[in-house]
């Protein structure tokens, strides 16, 4: 009589798949990663993903491809939440692989899955991911399949789509981001990366649009403007932000204007906030604080920070916003 064949325990796989970690290298390391992609269960397979991608490990392509077959098998089962085969498609891009198969089958791949209320899609991610990998394949229908992205269901992967015209960097793509910019869309992130992708496939289209937006009446489209400008990190959107602070008197726009700039990352936008917060009110100098604040990690901006706080004539108004900024040496 057959006896079956006993599954491997997960949690002893995950186990040992943490100490490959530490030498990933290794024939030993290596035969165990190639066993859990051949075998494993989802989340081992996502895991020895995880680590192939993270060392940028060599000669797991074939591994690594027919994993994701696998989970397209069953899918819901054996994959629900589509955890490893985004962690494999992850894997395959990092590593450079050059077969486009899996990310033809993963760029129009969806998975409902029960929730409460109406089945949700599982899958956004594997598209997206998918529709990067392409645009680093320059796949010659990229452009059809982002067409396809640019109007789906689920905001994460519209976004994706204009990344991935953007990494692709054909302005024969400028067309479908203006046609998707001027049909609208309900989430901003959406708009934002597609005017961030306009600017950079073709500046000066995307330029006038942005300049459009931060001039227009709506609150929305001109901060979307701001700070598609200010991600763009052009000096000729650079003028455009500071002819926008100088007109703009409603400390909400001045709010915008300064992150914007935050986000431009250029010696003369951070000269502007710096002597913001030095000379200027202190809401303004407040704003220009919570502006550079996601930057605080930077090398030496908390002095130069701190330097400019001190200069202030609010300076004791400013102190709790100057906490995302400790003193060099704390």
């Amino acid at each position: 009589m057959a006896t079956r064949r006993r599954r491997a325990d997960p949690r002893h796989q995950l186990d040992e798949l943490a100490a490959v970690r530490a030498d990933a290298s290794s024939a030993e390391a290596r035969l165990k990663l190639a066993t859990a992609l051949q075998e494993g269960s989802g989340m081992v397979a996502a895991k020895a993903a995880a680590i192939v991608r993270e060392q940028s490990l060599p000669g797991f392509d074939a591994d690594l491809r027919a994993a994701f077959d696998r989970f397209l098998q069953d899918p819901v089962q054996t994959d629900p939440s589509c955890r490893a085969k985004l962690a494999l498609l992850e894997a395959l891009d990092f590593t450079e692989s050059m077969d486009p198969a899996p990310f033809l089958r993963g760029v129009r791949y969806v998975q409902k899955e029960k929730a409460w209320g109406p089945p949700v899609d599982t899958a956004t991610g594997v598209r997206a991911r998918s529709a990067l990998a392409l645009a680093r394949l320059r796949h010659p229908d990229h452009a059809l399949l982002m067409a396809e992205l640019l109007v789906d269901p689920e905001p994460p992967v519209r976004e994706a789509a204009a990344d991935a015209l953007a990494h692709r960097g054909d302005p024969a793509g400028a067309p479908l981001l203006l046609l998707k910019l001027r049909s609208g869309d309900p989430e901003p992130p959406v708009l934002l990366a597609c005017l961030s992708a306009l600017l950079s496939l073709a500046p000066a289209t995307g330029l006038a649009l942005a300049d459009q937006w931060l001039q227009g009446e709506d609150p929305g489209p001109r901060e979307l403007g701001a700070l598609a400008l200010g991600e763009s990190r052009r000096e000729d959107a650079l003028e455009r932000l500071l002819a926008a602070l100088e007109r703009s008197a409603l400390p909400r726009d001045r709010a915008t204007i300064f992150r914007a700039l935050a986000l431009h990352r250029s010696e003369r936008a951070l000269a502007v906030l710096l002597r913001t917060i030095a000379a200027g009110p202190a809401a303004d100098a407040k704003v220009a604080l919570e502006a550079l604040a996601p930057r605080a990690g930077e090398s030496g901006l908390s002095q130069q920070v701190q330097d400019a706080a001190s200069q202030s004539p609010d300076a004791g108004a400013l102190q709790a916003a100057l906490g995302r900024f400790p003193p060099p040496g704390r």
